[in-house]
């Protein structure tokens, strides 16, 4: 686990007005949302709008925080960093993911680096489930608080939601990166949205020279 300055990077304060809410832990839907699926856990009108709003009111602090906080975890300044993170939204009597899994088993390819990265507190049955022996199924519960990120192996090692049953909502993203040495690419595709797991498209080459990367000829000289 690794923390960083919440008040310097403070994600909740954009959710909060994106959302229009005071407290991310008291978010909810009018009507009761059918329990998540693979297939609908990106689908939420909650998700629309976070991904609506993310290039006005949000890609500037991530991709700052990602220049601040990434290249020290990897070790390296050369590597490629997710372009959208992805959004979690994980309600009471309901999940954030549709089923336990790895990422590889949804394309994604050996080498990622997985940082989750919770704006509540996250426990017991709001929070990501990680086993905690590669293969065994012996999913823990990870107990993080805002300012905390988890990085971990998301490609081979098992993880999930159960249904919250704590009565309060956890928000969260989470994002890869991939060092270039380990870059591999590839023609697969993420299965829910069809993105193409590549530089250019799914990634962008981090430019230790500023917070925004600039893939432009690097990306399709990785691809090929």
């Amino acid at each position: 686990m690794y923390q960083y300055d919440a008040k310097k990077f403070d994600f909740g304060e954009p959710l909060r007005r994106i959302y229009g809410t005071e407290d991310l832990g008291t978010l909810k839907p009018d009507v009761p949302l059918d329990v998540l699926t693979w297939e609908t856990d990106q689908a939420t009108a909650f998700h629309a709008k976070f991904y609506d709003a993310f290039e006005s009111q949000v890609q500037d602090l991530y991709r700052r925080f990602v220049a601040s906080f990434a290249p020290e975890v990897l070790g390296t300044t050369d590597f490629c960093f997710q372009r959208v993170p992805t959004f979690r939204v994980h309600f009471p009597g309901n999940v954030a993911v549709g089923s336990f899994h790895t990422d590889g088993d949804y394309n994604h390819g050996q080498g990622e680096v997985n940082f989750w990265v919770p704006f509540t507190q996250t426990w017991d049955s709001n929070s990501v489930w990680i086993e905690r022996d590669l293969g065994a199924g012996d999913h823990r519960p990870a107990e993080l608080s805002p300012g905390e990120v988890l990085v971990f192996d998301a490609v081979n090692w098992s993880h999930g939601n159960k249904i919250n049953e704590t009565g309060r909502t956890r928000v969260s993203f989470d994002f890869r990166c991939i060092p270039l040495a380990d870059y591999q690419p590839t023609e697969k595709r993420t299965v829910d949205a069809g993105r193409g797991l590549w530089i250019g498209e799914y990634f962008d080459v981090f430019d230790p020279a500023g917070p925004d990367s600039a893939p432009g000829t690097t990306s399709r000289d990785l691809r090929s």
